[in-house]
């Protein structure tokens, strides 16, 4: 055998310890916190490639070319997340992944992407490349060899096996879903950062989840009358028109509204006395699936909050801007099948919604129109028209700022536009914004681009805005309403359980209702706030600048 055949399988099995390395450069980590994990990461590639030394002749390489290859399809997308957003990959970055479509992946590349990146990627595979085809070409290891080899990788890993076995026996843990359902979902924590275990054991939750989901809500029928008996509310005046409009990446810290240094809200600014704004709002995920579900789905065995207000009388419409990925995205099309109207208008301006309202408040009846847009989404100038281009920076950071503050001043004027439709209403009615999740565009750092990240986690990506308007209507007929509304604006508020507010405001009572849970009821309680897979506490707001 050729003295160079272990050193081969040495690069084979550390070429996977990339991503983590760049991560560790370029976050300037503490020594003592990154080489933890690169030992275990050193042990997983040391299992893979181990059986390479033993197996005879044309297995060994074709375990050889099996593992290369998986091992580098695993770094190679766990060093796309580093270098494109400097984090590890997350069950954020999977669900897109797998239920993405062309021109996400197109936005996505075009934002984050950069020559530099991609001849790093390009040179990476060819390392691995060099390091599949020199092993198979060399000749098989004698047995002396493979046994030395194999004995200084067992015992270096000694210590981290004997760690797993003594302390992360529940890898797979029982965790107990919303209608008492139990799903094993996998911890992943420092000992599995390796590329291929944590894409594995992401994928494995993603899984076992999205399944969960799709199974549950093609269950609604089932429960349907698990929603009904909804009442007006005690001496109430029950709005014809409810418009809820849930918002696509929006930062609160962006917003000028709230005290952001740019006029990126200009129009409902001029409107200001007509707003309660909510100054410490929330979300609790910062992907889009995970935020809607959290904030539709009810506690009547998990399903939306569509169904009640439909056997209440109400109309539900869910309109979007976004495209119909029934076939990609199937949790959210799975989440508003029981809307009774449905409509995608496949990546159009957010502008493009308003003839759908215009249409559904000229129709007779009562009404709770869904709004979901495509607001702040990568890639951030093509959420306005060009005419909307209103700050025009040069250079990568005041391109990604301007880009993304003039997202947030068109979705301004799309507000103002549709309080504008609703003016006119002489019946009572209100308008709803908060935004499913926020970014973090050079806000908790003033020198990197966070994008949003479960692996990172900063303040920023939680922070988002929610700003509500009455027509006078509705102000006259729900006086205590106001009142507890507008003394909730200081508050601290969380997105989960968002139906509790919207039944509210729809002026209806049922027993899913939870009168704590809703601020705009008197009753209103501040609870403790946890953010991302880790459950972090959330503990203040940070400040606009």
């Amino acid at each position: 055998m050729s003295a160079q055949v272990p050193p081969r399988l040495v690069g084979l099995a550390a070429l996977p310890l990339t991503p983590e390395l760049w991560l560790f450069f370029y976050h300037h980590n503490d020594l003592k916190q990154v080489t933890p994990i690169l030992y275990y990461e050193c042990i997983v590639s040391f299992l893979v490639v181990c059986p390479a030394l033993w197996l005879p002749g044309l297995w060994g390489r074709i375990w050889v070319i099996l593992t290369g290859l998986v091992l580098m399809g695993s770094t190679l997308v766990a060093a796309f997340q580093a270098a494109s957003i400097g984090a590890r990959w997350d069950m954020t970055a999977h669900s897109a992944l797998m239920q993405t479509y062309t021109r996400q992946v197109f936005d996505f590349t075009n934002t984050f992407g950069s020559v530099g990146m991609v001849l790093g990627l390009v040179l990476l595979a060819a390392a691995f490349v060099v390091c599949i085809v020199g092993n198979v070409r060399a000749a098989p290891p004698s047995r002396r060899q493979a046994l030395v080899w194999t004995l200084a990788g067992v015992l270096v890993s000694a210590y981290g096996v004997g760690n797993f076995l003594t302390y992360g026996r529940r890898v797979i843990r029982l965790t107990t879903m919303a209608n008492g359902t139990v799903l094993p979902i996998a911890g992943i924590g420092q000992n599995s950062q390796h590329p291929l275990l944590r894409f594995g054991l992401t994928h494995y939750n993603y899984t076992i989840t999205h399944d969960y989901y799709i199974e549950a809500y093609e269950q609604a029928a089932l429960h349907r009358h698990e929603l009904k008996g909804a009442q007006p509310a005690p001496h109430a005046a029950l709005p014809r028109i409810v418009l809820v409009v849930i918002g696509e990446s929006a930062g609160r810290r962006h917003w000028s509204l709230y005290g952001y240094g740019r006029e990126t809200t200009p129009r409902l600014a001029a409107i200001r006395d007509e707003l309660l704004i909510y100054q410490d709002t929330i979300s609790t995920c910062v992907g889009t699936q995970a935020s809607l579900r959290t904030m539709l789905e009810t506690s009547a065995s998990s399903q939306p909050v569509f169904p009640l207000f439909s056997e209440a009388g109400f109309t539900t419409h869910w309109f979007s801007s976004k495209y119909d990925q029934s076939i990609f995205d199937v949790e959210v099309a799975a989440l508003v099948q029981s809307c009774d109207e449905r409509v995608f208008l496949n990546g159009t301006y957010d502008g493009s919604l308003l003839p759908l309202v215009r249409r559904v408040i000229a129709t007779p009846g009562r009404h709770v129109i869904f709004l979901n847009l495509f607001g702040s989404h990568v890639r951030y100038r093509d959420r306005y028209p060009a005419s909307h281009a209103f700050f025009r920076g040069t250079g990568k950071r005041d391109e990604t700022i301007d880009t993304y503050d003039n997202s947030i001043r068109y979705t301004d004027s799309v507000l103002a536009a549709l309080i504008d439709l609703l003016r006119p209403e002489t019946d009572p009615s209100c308008l709803l914004y908060v935004s499913d999740h926020a970014e973090d565009v050079y806000d908790s750092t003033p020198d990197r681009y966070l994008f949003r990240s479960d692996s990172l986690a900063t303040d920023p990506m939680y922070e988002v805005p929610f700003v509500v308007w009455f027509s006078p209507a509705y102000r006259q007929g729900n006086p205590e309403l106001i009142r507890a509304a507008s003394a909730a604006q200081n508050k601290k508020i969380q997105t989960p359980g968002f139906y509790h507010n919207l039944i509210d405001l729809a002026r209806l009572t049922h027993p899913v209702l939870d009168p704590t849970k809703s601020v705009f009821s008197p009753s209103y309680v501040e609870r403790d706030r946890h953010v991302g897979v880790a459950g972090r506490l959330y503990e203040k707001a940070g400040p606009a600048h």
